[in-house]
C-alpha cells in the first residue's frame, strides 16, 4: 500500500508521516512539502491514500486532490487543515475525512476507519513486523505482541539493533543486563523463545552455544529497511530510535547513514 502525505510545513510533515507510520507500519509513505513533487510521483506510483494539507503553497489541496482523482479515481483523500472553511468543498469531492490540526494518532485512526475504497484490514494481516523508530515495538498481524516480558523485549531490541551480527552472552549481559549473571540471561532468552514460539516466529533467532542473533532475512523492520536505503524508511527516520533504551542512543550505523 502506498500513502501520499503533502504538507508544506516541514515539522508538520514529519509529524503527519510519523502518525501514518504508526497506524500503517507496513505502508510505503511518499512525503512531500509541495504539490508539484507530489504530482510528479503519480507517474510511477499507484497511490491508495492521500493525506493533503488544504493550503500547499501556490496550489490548494482541493485542486491537488482533483488531479490525483483524475489519475486514480479510487484513491482515498484525507484533508488536513487548521481551517474548517473548505470542509463542504472537500466532501463534495468525495473526501474520506477532514482532519483539523494538530493531527493526532487518534485522528489518523478515525480517518482510516472512514476510507471509501481502501481495505486496510489487508495491511494488518502481515505476520511479524518490528518498529524501531520512535519506541521499540513488536507487532504480529497488526497487533502488539503482549506475551513479551519487559526484559525479553529488550533482549530482542538489542539483537535487532545489531542488524544480524551474532552477540556473545557476555556482551549481551554487559550491555543490557548490567550486574546480572549469565543464568539471568538464560531465563530471559527462554522467555523470548517462548513468546516467539507462541506466534510461530522462533526461527528468526540464530542460536548457538554462547551466542545469539537475529536472522535479518526473516524479519520485516523499519530499521532494516532504512539500512537497505528504502525511501519510505529513510523519510520516516527523525533521529528518534528505540527511545526507551539508553544503550540505543548512540547507534553508529544510523549515524553513518545520516552523514
Amino acid at each position: 500500500m502506498k500513502v501520499l502525505a503533502v504538507e508544506d510545513e516541514p515539522i508538520l510533515l514529519r509529524q503527519l508521516t510519523n502518525r501514518i507510520h504508526e497506524a500503517l507500519p507496513e505502508s510505503e509513505i511518499l512525503a512531500f512539502d509541495n504539490a508539484n513533487d507530489a504530482l510528479n510521483v503519480l507517474i510511477q506510483n499507484v497511490i491508495n491514500i492521500a493525506f493533503l494539507d488544504i493550503e500547499i503553497g501556490d496550489m490548494k489541496g482541493v485542486e491537488l486532490a482533483k488531479r490525483i482523482k483524475a489519475v486514480y479515481p479510487k484513491c482515498d483523500i484525507v484533508f488536513t487543515t487548521g481551517y474548517s472553511d473548505y470542509a463542504p468543498q472537500a466532501f463534495e469531492l468525495g473526501a474520506s475525512d477532514y482532519l483539523m490540526k494538530p493531527v493526532t494518532a487518534q485522528k489518523i485512526e478515525h480517518a482510516l476507519s472512514q476510507l471509501r475504497h481502501t481495505d486496510i484490514s489487508k495491511e494488518n494481516v502481515q505476520g511479524l513486523y518490528i518498529q524501531c523508530f520512535g519506541t521499540f515495538e513488536v507487532f504480529f498481524d497488526g497487533k502488539p505482541v503482549i506475551s513479551l516480558t519487559k526484559r525479553a523485549k529488550e533482549l530482542l531490541a538489542y539483537l535487532i539493533n545489531k542488524a544480524g551480527a551474532v552477540c556473545s552472552s557476555s556482551e549481551i549481559t554487559s550491555a543490557i543486563f548490567r550486574g546480572n549473571t549469565d543464568s539471568y540471561l538464560r531465563v530471559v532468552k527462554k522467555d523470548l523463545v517462548k513468546a516467539l514460539e507462541n506466534i510461530g516466529q522462533e526461527d528468526i533467532l540464530i542460536k548457538s552455544w554462547g551466542v545469539l542473533g537475529i536472522n535479518r532475512n526473516k524479519v520485516r523492520c523499519d530499521y532494516f529497511n532504512y539500512l537497505d536505503g528504502k525511501p519510505e524508511a529513510v523519510n520516516l527516520y527523525n533521529g528518534v530510535y528505540m527511545s526507551q533504551y539508553d544503550w540505543a542512543r548512540d547507534n553508529s550505523l544510523l549515524n553513518i547513514s545520516k552523514s
